[in-house]
């Protein structure tokens, strides 16, 4: 759906790197760029596909993941709107090397990427938000494997309950968007493993859980088994 020329003008939820640019930039971009909202579990893009557009959730969460020998995924990264995806391939081989799908329901935006890049050049400031995006992502994501290759089981699925807690949904209650597998594929241990972790937490009196639905009952043990690990 091709969308008005004041509409990225307006949007509520701009980037950074959009607030910088001027009206007539604005007016290029909403002339590029067009509008769809997806359900839970559809696929924003693929992995080894042209990459014709820099995607721009609006809302909703997406996992990034990627394909292994035997058909396994693995999940590299959750991203919580608002948020560019495939930044990183902008000046590569415009191949995409992962998949984006949604967790939740999400509104997403798509770029024209030789229009992004255009503004790139034509731009200093949105190019350095840009750059400064493309960074930012980089240290968390080195930060997260690092402590993440220091954990045992029980920290690992601490980290994930609390990132949902305090990140996504700000909430000791919510539904966990994730399956069993998908945790697995996100830390990096077994179905069984996540499975079984959650039981004990559930038998210690740290959360309560039914099925999707996890209640933190007490915040403070589960920042102590994160913390050690």
């Amino acid at each position: 759906m091709q969308i008005d020329a004041l509409k990225c003008k307006n949007c509520p939820v701009k980037s950074c790197a959009a607030s910088v640019l001027e009206d007539r930039e604005l007016e290029l971009m909403s002339s590029n760029v067009s509008e769809a909202g997806f359900g839970k579990g559809e696929t924003l893009f693929k992995e080894n596909v042209l990459n014709s557009h820099i995607t721009y959730i609006q809302s909703g969460l997406v996992k990034i993941h990627i394909s292994a020998t035997g058909g396994k995924d693995y999940i590299i990264n959750l991203v919580k709107a608002p948020a560019y995806l495939g930044l990183a391939t902008i000046f590569g081989d415009r191949v995409n090397h992962y998949s984006a799908t949604t967790l939740e329901p999400t509104t997403a935006c798509f770029i024209d990427i030789d229009t992004f890049k255009n503004l790139i050049h034509q731009n200093g400031k949105f190019a350095y938000e840009i750059i400064s995006d493309i960074c930012r992502n980089e240290l968390l994501d080195y930060k997260r494997f690092a402590l993440q290759s220091h954990k045992q089981t029980p920290g690992r699925i601490a980290g994930v309950i609390l990132y949902f807690a305090e990140k996504v949904y700000r909430s000791n209650c919510f539904e966990l968007p994730l399956s069993r597998n998908e945790i697995a594929e996100l830390i990096g241990i077994s179905r069984e493993s996540v499975t079984r972790a959650l039981m004990n937490f559930k038998r210690d009196g740290i959360i309560d859980i039914n099925k999707h639905h996890i209640q933190i009952l007490q915040m403070d043990s589960l920042h102590s088994i994160d913390r050690a690990g």
